[in-house]
């Protein structure tokens, strides 16, 4: 019996040995790109970060005359609680980095079929590229935990929590990285694989938190309030990563089980222990979506033979007999310009994932609007003006990230298909062809930005007939907003274009272009509001100097005002102010996109000739 069971424990000790610690993926992407200088950039600006938001919370908090034992407790507490948002937050943008383009690059460098052709199992491919790049955020993370351990000097600050910190944040990195390896397996394209990914991403965690902070119907009964900000725990605490942070936190208290008794077993443990039953689910999750990567590695719809699907829908097609044509199209004067509008927009800018954003956006905007005129006492004017500016960021943004992917991607899809080649030898100069690209590049996003714009000139009107004691919008906020959003639409469209330009390939053109956008946005925001923040009504004029500050100005000003009171006395001054402040920003933004594009125009022969000689 012995001797039976040895050789079977042999051999599946040889399968778990070369399906995790020696994956042959994970041994050759460690063992090179370990080395790059890049990574080791990235880990010391990853620790630069948090060493630099720990020393300054540290220095601030005890900063002053003599500070006493408890406030160097509170202070350590804060620091913490502010390094481990910080934390979760760059693996919530990390994580996707390393991770989406696992599968991409192998197909970008025709390397995927060879790797079929391997004796690698479906299990080792999946496996080797989910740890291989999880493997540098593990390591990331591991090298910010003495970082962490150093504020527990003056107490305030446990052991557990770290740990729980860390262990969201894992969960985190782990579940997107299983998410990014399932989507690059499942389909086909692998350019709009990067974009949908991160546009899938933020707009979760947007909204689910969004619902989870301002919907009371979603607050656990239960839970005892945060006696400083009066925040309830939501049920939607442990399916968001930063909400569960927040319990971790004692941000917001979790009910004890024996108060939630009543509820069944899931329920009991989702509103009592909701930061470990984020963890638990994630994991869940991520074993799920491995498993089902597994079964799409070797599909065979990916080289072209029939699947049950695609038989089955041929059924439908063989319906239509003779010929089949389509009615020609319409071709704008500038034919670059259609091109990128109408037929090489990316994926979430047209299509049902475009119709979806305009039909969401418009959704929301009129639950909002029929909430303010049936539930008037509870969602007052400065409540619904809240959820308006939340929901103008929220569509802002996607139209940000829509205008850069596409973009980022705009060039190097001529360049890897050799249609610039073959454009180039035309009569078409740079300045006709980049100028082209850019008017469809807008083009294509404009419908995304008629809906904010549309929604907060039917709030206007709708206030403009009932006439009431304070109005949400008015008439030429509507007009404001849509005017910036061209223009820094704009400006995310000449970012793409830039990396499009710069870089061969298409992946490395949008994380650099996404990256970019994400960091300068949240840079300009963050100076913006600690200078200009809390200046009154000059912030609704120097509002629109920057991409979401411009919501805050145009859209809610009443955070920038001393009190309520303040707000209403100064309408006139701030509506004047707006006004001024858009038509002086919006042309003076227009002069530098402008400007930025003579200067690649100037550019762009020099550089395409520089690259095809590599």
């Amino acid at each position: 019996m012995a001797a039976n069971t040895s050789p079977l424990l042999s051999r599946l000790l040889a399968w778990f040995w070369y399906l995790l610690p020696a994956n042959p993926i994970l041994v050759r992407v460690v063992y090179a790109m370990s080395r790059r200088t890049r990574h080791l950039w990235l880990r010391f600006g990853y620790l630069a970060i948090l060493f630099a938001v720990v020393m300054v919370m540290l220095l601030t908090r005890s900063s002053g005359g003599s500070v006493s034992l408890a406030d160097l407790a509170k202070g350590a507490s804060v620091t913490f609680m502010v390094a481990s948002i910080t934390q979760l937050g760059l693996m919530c943008f990390l994580a996707p980095v390393f991770t989406a383009g696992a599968i991409t690059q192998e197909r970008d460098s025709q390397t995927f079929n060879i790797l079929l052709s391997t004796p690698l199992s479906n299990a080792q491919i999946v496996i080797g590229s989910l740890l291989s790049r999880l493997y540098f955020v593990i390591v990331l993370l591991l090298a910010g935990l003495p970082i962490f351990f150093s504020t527990m000097i003056y107490g305030g600050v446990t052991t557990d929590q770290i740990l729980m910190s860390f262990s969201i944040a894992g969960s985190t990195a782990v579940l997107t990285g299983s998410l990014a390896i399932a989507i690059s397996m499942i389909r086909v394209g692998t350019r709009r694989t990067i974009f949908s990914f991160f546009f899938a991403i933020a707009l979760y965690l947007a909204a689910v938190y969004a619902i989870g902070t301002y919907a009371t119907g979603f607050r656990i009964a239960e839970a005892p309030a945060n006696p400083v900000t009066g925040e309830q725990l939501s049920w939607l605490a442990a399916f968001h990563p930063f909400m569960a942070l927040d319990v971790t936190l004692n941000r917001v208290v979790a009910p004890n089980i024996a108060a939630v008794a009543d509820y069944g077993i899931f329920k009991q443990y989702l509103a009592a222990y909701p930061q470990r039953m984020y963890i638990a689910m994630t994991l869940t999750l991520s074993v799920c979506l491995i498993v089902l990567s597994m079964l799409f590695v070797r599909r065979g719809a990916k080289e072209g033979e029939g699947t049950l699907w695609s038989k089955f829908a041929g059924i439908f097609r063989k319906g239509q007999t003779g010929e089949r044509t389509r009615k020609p199209h319409q071709v704008w004067s500038n034919p670059i310009a259609w091109r990128e509008a109408v037929t090489r927009a990316s994926a979430m800018s047209r299509g049902i994932g475009r119709y979806g954003v305009i039909a969401g956006g418009f959704v929301g905007f009129g639950v909002l609007l029929y909430l303010y005129l049936k539930q008037g006492a509870t969602y007052t004017a400065s409540v619904t003006r809240d959820w308006v500016a939340l929901l103008v960021a929220l569509e802002f943004a996607i139209v940000m990230l829509i205008a850069v992917n596409t973009a980022a991607s705009s060039l190097t899809k001529d360049k890897e298909t050799k249609t610039l080649d073959i454009t180039l030898t035309t009569p078409i100069s740079s300045k006709y062809l980049i100028w082209g690209k850019l008017r469809g590049l807008v083009s294509s996003v404009l419908p995304l930005i008629m809906v904010p714009t549309i929604s907060l000139l039917v709030f206007a009107i709708v206030e403009l007939i009932r006439k009431p004691t304070e109005r949400v919008v008015f008439f030429e906020t509507s007009l404001q907003v849509g005017a910036s959003l061209i223009v820094f639409s704009a400006y995310a469209c000449m970012l793409g274009l830039h990396f499009s330009l710069k870089q061969r390939k298409t992946v490395k053109a949008v994380l650099l272009s996404v990256t970019v956008l994400l960091v300068a946005n949240a840079a300009l925001y963050s100076f913006w509001n600690a200078v200009v923040g809390s200046s009154g009504s000059l912030g609704s004029a120097l509002s629109p100097a920057t991409p979401f500050t411009m919501i805050l100005g145009l859209v809610n000003p009443l955070p920038m005002m001393e009190s309520h009171a303040k707000y209403l006395g100064s309408l006139s001054t701030i509506r004047i102010n707006a006004a001024v402040g858009t038509a002086i920003f919006v042309t003076l933004h227009a002069v530098v996109v402008y400007s930025w594009y003579l200067s690649m125009v100037k550019s762009f022969d020099r550089i395409i000739r520089k690259q095809s000689g590599q």
